[in-house]
């Protein structure tokens, strides 16, 4: 902004009527107040706004300077990407109540078949000291949804297979398929690579056998796919958990969590309190057989392990 801006006018603070005497000494100062006594002085106001002139500080010309036109059209095009941006969540929020009001979990029958997605050949490093027990579950859920054809390698950092290895490879490779149900090949090479599970998504790993299950859950549409869940963060939440039963050091880290495996269980047959297995369920039973012994176990657990055994 160019040139002088003007001022609007101050308050008198002081009234008085009385003639003061000034010292000599000083130079003086012009009146300020002399205009409200019909005493200015018109050569020297020019600086000054009338008096009879609505006082605004930002009677400055603003509308004339080019950053506030430019100001207004940018909060313009936000307000109208704002509207759009509400109108899609509104949309989204409309269509998440539909679908939760409608939705069940599936069950797969001949008559009543969800159509299984297109999966490429999977590939799981697992360490023969924390075998995948889930992908033994979930071959018998997927029995007319999906044939997991498991094959088994050593990488050289295993020299041999411990009992537990053994068996669940035998339990794997044997597994029969039902008829008419497409096959998704499963590379699982026993490697040396700790409690984590790896599986290999576009030469980059997922990390945790919890893990591996989310994203199994995810490209499914079966009673797997646990997102459509009310209960969804606690199924998290179990995930977790489970998580956390592989990676404690201690037996009282994992009586802990084993206890809170205990009370979502409660009387109900699956976790969460649900009348259906979920994929809580398999990686708890995982991690459980991987990581407790039989004296942690109490009855209840107990009973429940042997029905994610039997599903």
């Amino acid at each position: 902004m160019n040139g002088p801006l003007k001022m609007y006018r101050t308050k008198q603070v002081v009234h008085h009527d009385f003639k003061v005497e000034l010292p000599d000494c000083m130079y003086k100062l012009r009146n300020i107040h002399a205009a409200r006594n019909g005493m200015v002085d018109q050569r020297t106001t020019d600086h000054v706004s009338s008096s009879t002139k609505k006082l605004d500080i930002f009677d400055q010309n603003n509308q004339n300077i080019p950053e506030m036109a430019d100001l207004e059209v940018r909060q313009e095009e936000i307000l109208k990407q704002l509207a759009e941006l509400k109108k899609q969540m509104d949309c989204i929020r409309s269509n998440l109540k539909m679908t939760q009001a409608t939705s069940l979990p599936t069950v797969i029958t001949k008559s009543n078949r969800v159509e299984p997605p297109n999966l490429p050949d999977i590939i799981i490093n697992a360490s023969p000291t924390n075998p995948p027990y889930s992908l033994e579950l979930i071959q018998k859920l997927w029995k007319n949804y999906i044939f997991l054809s498991v094959k088994t390698y050593l990488h050289s950092t295993i020299t041999s297979l411990n009992e537990n290895a053994t068996q669940l490879t035998k339990t794997l490779e044997s597994f029969a398929p039902m008829t008419n149900v497409p096959k998704v090949n499963v590379q699982l090479i026993w490697k040396n690579v700790g409690a984590n599970a790896e599986l290999i998504v576009s030469q980059r790993p997922i990390l945790g056998e919890v893990n591996i299950l989310r994203y199994l859950s995810r490209v499914s549409s079966d009673c797997l796919n646990y997102e459509t869940y009310i209960n969804a963060h606690e199924v998290d939440s179990l995930l977790d958990i489970s998580f956390g039963i592989i990676k404690a050091k201690t037996k009282t880290e994992r009586a802990s969590l084993l206890q809170t495996l205990h009370k979502s269980l409660g009387k109900q047959e699956w976790l969460g309190g649900r009348d259906q297995v979920s994929i809580a369920d398999l990686a708890a039973y995982s991690a459980i057989k991987q990581s407790t012994s039989a004296n942690e176990i109490n009855v209840n657990l107990g009973k429940w392990l042997q029905r994610c055994a039997a599903c």
